[in-house]
């Protein structure tokens, strides 16, 4: 069987879903969205969901910028509470290098406008009294940032674009781009083929390999982050409205998830992987590190852990671009663990791309694919892998 369509979004996680609802809400035809499993299926919805301006270079800022609106609107737009929680991000200040990139990235951070502060550790101590802070030299707090549920909002964002009138057919995994010299004119799944005038690779970590499906490179590698949470954990001592708190020189991270606490942490050196297998070996880490900041919790009890993937590009930044060498064909991926945080500008972006043939919300250059065959990446250093 042969359907056409418009626009084929291959695949239906945040980036996908994003793409999908404004390339609808721009009058871009029929767009049809193929998910090999369901919607928010993957990396998405194993997101911690984190939402902050605190970036290195003026691309993420802006990205967040932008973003931020959405889920501050998120409700209006989309008919569904986010479960946005602005209580702040808290990045802690270990070392004299950490201190120094501090400064300068908080300078570049205000003068985009953000509203941020350098505290030293007993200003730290004051926002949080129950964190440990002898051995910190201060952090960096940003009060509009926060986290919201990854999966409420992707399948909110989805339902709407088929609202607009987008197809979306999931357990319909892609196993063939259809090419006809550079041209790349359609995909085909077990029901079938689809014709488009257009095709967005949207698969996340997995983007790489859809990517080899198309006969393309796409720089996007698979890095394992892993999640733990706590049972109930009593809000008199680490507060509900307690910033997400990130410690770049351990690796790992603290917030509330719910009535428990989530924490993150990750393998240092670990290689690419596909694995969501969780690594039993890290909760002596974690708990370690997290007992070691917040002393309380030696009373806490872990209650459950998860992986998911990073989708890592050489440079640490997204990818929103055509595809050099295959017309037609595009790509949203490699935001490199920032996927939920600016899936929604980033989605609008290459909605523009495809209908306008350029960003117009911002300037979407920087996210070319083509950075990377012409030199011009630039890493993104407050990635927390």
């Amino acid at each position: 069987m042969t359907e056409t369509a418009d626009v084929v979004v291959v695949g239906a996680g945040i980036m996908g879903a994003s793409t999908a609802y404004h390339l609808a809400r721009l009058g871009a035809g029929r767009v049809t969205v193929l998910e090999r499993d369901t919607v928010c299926a993957g990396s998405t919805a194993l997101a911690s969901g984190g939402i902050r301006h605190q970036y290195a270079n003026r691309l993420g800022v802006e990205l967040t910028t932008h973003s931020i609106v959405t889920y501050e609107r998120f409700a209006e737009e989309f008919g569904v509470d986010p479960n946005f929680r602005q209580h702040g991000y808290l990045i802690l200040v270990t070392t004299e290098d950490e201190l120094a990139m501090a400064r300068k990235n908080v300078a570049l951070q205000r003068s985009l406008g953000v509203k941020v502060e350098l505290l030293d550790a007993a200003a730290v101590k004051k926002l949080c009294p129950y964190l440990r802070t002898d051995d910190l030299l201060g952090g960096t707090y940003s009060p509009r940032d926060g986290y919201a549920d990854p999966y409420l909002c992707c399948t909110a964002i989805a339902a709407r674009a088929r609202d607009l009138g987008v197809t979306i057919r999931q357990q319909h995994e892609v196993v063939r781009f259809v090419r006809h010299g550079d041209r790349v004119s359609g995909v085909v799944t077990a029901a079938g083929t689809v014709e488009a005038g257009a095709v967005v690779i949207a698969t996340g970590a997995w983007s790489g390999v859809v990517g080899t499906l198309a006969g393309v490179e796409i720089p996007v590698a698979p890095r394992r982050r892993h999640k733990f949470i706590t049972a109930s954990f009593p809000a008199d001592t680490i507060p509900m409205a307690t910033p997400f708190i990130i410690a770049p020189h351990a690796g790992s991270s603290l917030r509330r998830e719910g009535d428990g606490i989530l924490l993150g942490i990750g393998r240092q050196g670990e290689g690419p992987s596909f694995s969501t297998e969780i690594d039993r070996s890290l909760e002596t880490p974690v708990v370690e590190r997290a007992v070691h900041r917040a002393p309380a919790l030696a009373d806490a009890r872990l209650m459950r852990g998860w992986a998911g993937l990073y989708e890592m590009t050489p440079d640490q930044t997204g990818i929103v671009s055509r595809v050099p060498g295959a017309e037609a064909l595009y790509v949203i991926a490699g935001f490199s663990g920032h996927g939920f945080m600016h899936g929604p500008i980033a989605g609008q972006l290459m909605a523009e791309l495809i209908t306008k043939g350029r960003g117009v919300t911002m300037d979407a250059r920087p996210l070319d694919l083509g950075r990377f065959a012409r030199g011009e990446a630039h890493v993104e250093p407050l990635t927390f892998v």
